[in-house]
């Protein structure tokens, strides 16, 4: 298993894709809740995201990615990562 980071550019909303929104933001909850994304960002503009995804390979992104409401206006960008940290992975040293 490893980090991959994938990348989007998302089209203009629609009202269709507004609609998928709640579902769409539920996957991510449990996606990120089960560790299988470990982060998850939109452009403030809403033209972009990212995501860390961990998995097995780039096909088990592909399949991760397949099982979002909004998969269909997502052109990613896999790429796979050497390490992802984030603070909460660091820990520190107990002074007990």
């Amino acid at each position: 298993m490893q980090y991959f980071q994938v990348f989007s550019k998302l089209p203009a909303f629609t009202e269709e894709m507004v609609s998928r929104i709640p579902e769409h933001r539920q996957k991510i909850d449990k996606l990120l809740s089960l560790g299988r994304i470990a982060g998850y960002s939109v452009a403030m503009d809403r033209s972009s995201l990212w995501m860390i995804v961990f998995a097995a390979d780039e096909l088990a992104v592909m399949d991760l990615l397949s099982e979002l409401p909004l998969n269909e206006y997502l052109n990613p960008e896999i790429t796979p990562l050497m390490f992802h940290l984030t603070p909460d992975l660091i820990s520190t040293p107990s002074w007990n």
